[in-house]
């Protein structure tokens, strides 16, 4: 079972990193111009595009297997069963874990709306990513990582 989660979890993660590598660049050229991030972040000499894709694929990597493993002991009374089903499993996860996130900035009143902005978005096209891949591999192999003898890697072991 463990290799299961262990391969769905690190496609799912790779994609996932890639989305957050895709989104993040976009969603920080949108909110904080030509610069990438908020003055005074980071230095220019530190600001590397390869930096933040390969971090974000490890940050995808080790999210897809906690979000695989959270699926794993769950125990739902429907799996997923393609894209449709592992978007809706993504967007659950990103919403509570954005509202609980929320809740504390405004509860404490450190709410600045322009960085809450860019992670909200962030995270979603990591989600999102995460989502599209964990679903299609439900699709393809059978149901996620619980899949029976389809002759896939997530059946065996």
């Amino acid at each position: 079972m463990f290799k299961r989660i262990a391969v769905t979890g690190t496609l799912a993660g790779l994609n996932m990193g890639f989305w957050l590598f895709l989104i993040g660049a976009l969603a920080a050229r949108i909110i904080y111009g030509p610069q990438f991030a908020p003055e005074d972040k980071f230095e220019p000499d530190q600001i590397s595009a390869w930096y933040f894709f390969w971090t974000k694929l490890v940050i995808g990597v080790f999210f897809g297997l906690l979000f695989t493993g959270l699926y794993e002991a769950v125990p739902l009374s429907r799996r997923v069963a393609g894209i449709s089903g592992g978007l809706k499993y993504a967007l659950l996860l990103w919403l509570i874990v954005s509202l609980w996130g929320l809740s504390h900035k405004v509860m404490y009143e450190t709410l600045q709306a322009q960085k809450q902005v860019f992670w909200l978005v962030y995270s979603l096209g990591g989600y999102i990513g995460y989502g599209l891949a964990f679903g299609y591999l439900c699709r393809r192999w059978g149901n996620g990582a619980r899949a029976k003898d389809t002759g896939s890697p997530l059946s065996r072991g």
